[in-house]
């Protein structure tokens, strides 16, 4: 008798811990720039194509105005605080530790105290110039600006760089 009447409690909290379950892992909320900096992500996300993915295993070295702040790894992102001012990004493979063949990428952006930009480094096989057992060397490479309302949601789906 007395396992009927400890099995409703159990079984209540049991079934509150799983309708609660885990939060939203694929939860991204941009960080406050200091008043006097501004804050560049840039960010890799999984490329769109189905099944093998374009350079996976490869990964750029990210420089600012000259000067290397880290490595964009395939599903990874970088966040920068960058004083106002003209900022030129490059994605290269001409540095010791960088593991990248493509040619270097490069994006100028002005920025301001206070905003957050977003720069997407795009890796996507050029499917319009493959033919069947091609894949080497096809790709289309992009360091572009993206807009906040369409990045929030892409970059969500990466992880803070190592």
């Amino acid at each position: 008798m007395t396992t009927t009447r400890f099995f409703p409690p159990l079984a209540t909290a049991l079934l509150a811990v799983l309708l609660t379950g885990c939060g939203n892992t694929a939860y991204f909320e941009p960080a406050v720039p200091a008043t006097d900096e501004s804050i560049v992500y840039l960010y890799r996300p999984a490329a769109s194509n189905p099944g093998k993915k374009p350079l996976r295993t490869s990964y750029p070295e990210i420089l600012v105005d000259g000067e290397g702040v880290g490595f964009l790894h395939y599903g990874q992102r970088l966040e920068l605080s960058l004083p106002p001012g003209r900022h030129t990004f490059v994605a290269t493979g001409l540095t010791p530790e960088a593991r990248w063949k493509p040619e270097d990428r490069e994006y100028t952006l002005q920025v301001e105290p206070g905003e957050v930009h977003y720069l997407r480094l795009r890796v996507e096989f050029d499917t319009d110039h493959m033919t069947i057992g091609s894949f080497r060397d096809q790709y289309l490479i992009h360091l572009h600006p993206v807009e906040s309302d369409i990045a929030r949601y892409q970059i969500r789906e990466t992880r803070a760089a190592d």
